[in-house]
């Protein structure tokens, strides 16, 4: 049995050295093989490290939670920054979400006011984030992409904080909670909302995290301060408003509250869609119910057909894509979330909203559009965990700790093509990126441009941007691939420069 163990050893040491020279190099021979994906490699090792501690404990060094804890949030720091940031560079983000977001908050810092031009719109009848105020001061000192990507990256990480703190209050024990507060960071839903531009409504990840715990915690104000500022994400997050009230109600026995919140939340959500956000947009608010066709054409419609029509959503529910949707959000929580049902109970509102629609983008692990269901499962792991450590039937033989462990080996296997996103090939700038950051040095500030749609987030700091041939009416400078000035047979500009396919026009004057 020690043989063995020290076999598995060494090979989880010869798969982490391979990973980090593919990583480095962008490929590595292997006799006849070629290892290019990292990712593969990530995956046999968690799978070597996870037999490796099923056959045998491991002595682990004595380090307090506390310091676990900060680690954990200073290498997600460190490598989830590299990643957004040499995206960014590497021109793998996009207008939108990124450049609509740079803009807002370069306008708001400005006096301008939430406005946009992608396409030209008051922000606040496209989405409804007041929570874009707070970053105001960034706008000021440090305007563009790099600022916000690694500010969100912050707040995804603080997340782990509030996380142990719940978890060790709730299981009486810091070293657990300092274990959940490594799952959640090591999450490949949260991965995939971080490493994909900026998304304030997945902000309520973090803050409806820290309002349970400061529940728990007896400090109902911070419980409010966080619940309001997860709502100033989005519209949209007072679905995530409804899963609190329904956590408070059936995870908490706090009815009364737990309606009220779930309450006040549905009639925030009809207010926006309904009063403010028509009033900045000048028509209906368009987003919502268009998903749901199939259901109605107003939200009363939709509501009514889920409750009395169930054939018409049941086809489209009951998938083997849904299922396999949500398996990957419960598997990297060792399926936890099930032994609590109560409080899985408060995912269902975010859910529902997935699960009803027929747009594949919604229900995908990795979107935006887990921020009001990760948060809940993230709590009822926890709960989850509380009740198969107590449960009379559990094996001796097995470790009452062996549920967390085997979903840390799961949520790494499930993360793992995030490690693709560190290596040199991803990062490494081609002549045509580099072509491309050229010519944008000589585009004056402040202007107006109408660029490559991949070019909006390293332009947007200024009134006027546009997703080319947008704008092309009120653009002094034009910059794109040259098949795509060429199609739409630009006029009224010269060529500045042409370079790697790219072509920089300005404005005959």
């Amino acid at each position: 049995m020690r043989g063995l163990a020290r076999g598995l050893d060494g090979a989880a040491l010869v798969l982490a050295a391979l990973a980090v020279a593919v990583l480095a190099a962008g490929r590595v021979r292997l006799g006849g093989v070629t290892l290019e994906r990292a990712e593969d490699l990530v995956v046999v090792l968690a799978l070597v490290v996870g037999a490796r501690l099923a056959l045998a404990p491991v002595a682990l060094p004595r380090i307090s939670p506390r310091a676990l804890v900060a680690g954990g949030v200073a290498i997600y720091v460190l490598a989830m920054g590299v990643v957004v940031v040499t995206r960014h560079v590497a021109l793998r983000t996009h207008a939108l979400d990124l450049g609509y977001y740079i803009q807002v908050v370069w306008n708001l810092a400005h006096g301008n006011g939430a406005r946009v031009t992608l396409p030209p719109m008051h922000a606040w009848g496209d989405h409804f984030s007041p929570i874009l105020y707070v970053f105001v001061p960034l706008g000021w000192l440090a305007p563009g992409a790099s600022a916000l990507l690694l500010a969100q990256t912050l707040i995804f990480a603080a997340g782990a904080v509030p996380m142990a703190a719940f978890a060790a209050r709730r299981l009486g024990d810091a070293r657990l909670g300092a274990g959940f507060a490594l799952l959640y960071l090591s999450s490949p839903t949260l991965h995939g909302i971080n490493v994909r531009d900026i998304h304030p409504a997945a902000f309520a990840i973090p803050l409806l995290i820290t309002a349970a715990w400061a529940v728990d915690a007896g400090r109902p104000a911070w419980a409010a301060v966080a619940v309001v500022a997860a709502l100033a994400g989005r519209e949209d997050a007072a679905i995530a408003g409804v899963g609190f009230g329904v956590w408070l109600a059936l995870a908490r026995r706090r009815w009364a509250v737990g309606a009220a919140v779930a309450v006040a939340c549905v009639a925030l959500l009809w207010l926006d869609m309904n009063v403010l956000m028509p009033h900045f947009r000048g028509e209906p608010y368009p987003h919502l119910v268009k998903r749901y066709a199939y259901l109605g054409e107003t939200l009363p419609e939709v509501l009514a057909s889920v409750v009395v029509r169930p054939w018409r959503w049941a086809r489209v529910v009951f998938t083997p894509e849904k299922a396999l949707y949500l398996l990957a959000l419960l598997a990297p929580l060792g399926l936890l979330p099930l032994a609590a049902p109560g409080a899985a109970a408060a995912a269902l509102p975010g859910l529902a909203v997935n699960l009803l629609s027929t747009d594949a983008f919604l229900f995908h692990h990795r979107t935006p559009y887990q921020a009001f269901v990760l948060p809940f499962l993230m709590l009822a792991a926890v709960e989850g965990f509380a009740t198969l450590r107590e449960a009379a039937w559990w094996p001796r033989r097995i470790p009452r700790v062996a549920p967390l462990v085997a979903a840390g080996v799961v949520a790494v296997v499930l993360a793992s093509r995030t490690v693709n996103e560190l290596g040199v090939s991803k990062w490494a700038l081609g002549p045509e990126q580099r072509a491309a950051h050229a010519l944008m040095t000589r585009v004056p500030p402040l202007i107006p441009v109408s660029v490559n749609e991949r070019l909006v987030p390293h332009l947007a700091t200024r009134a006027e941007c546009y997703i080319f041939p947008a704008g092309v009416d009120r653009a002094q400078w034009v910059l794109d691939r040259e098949s795509s000035i060429t199609r739409e047979k630009v006029g009224g500009f010269e060529v500045v420069a042409r370079e790697r396919g790219w072509t920089l026009l300005r404005r005959k004057s």
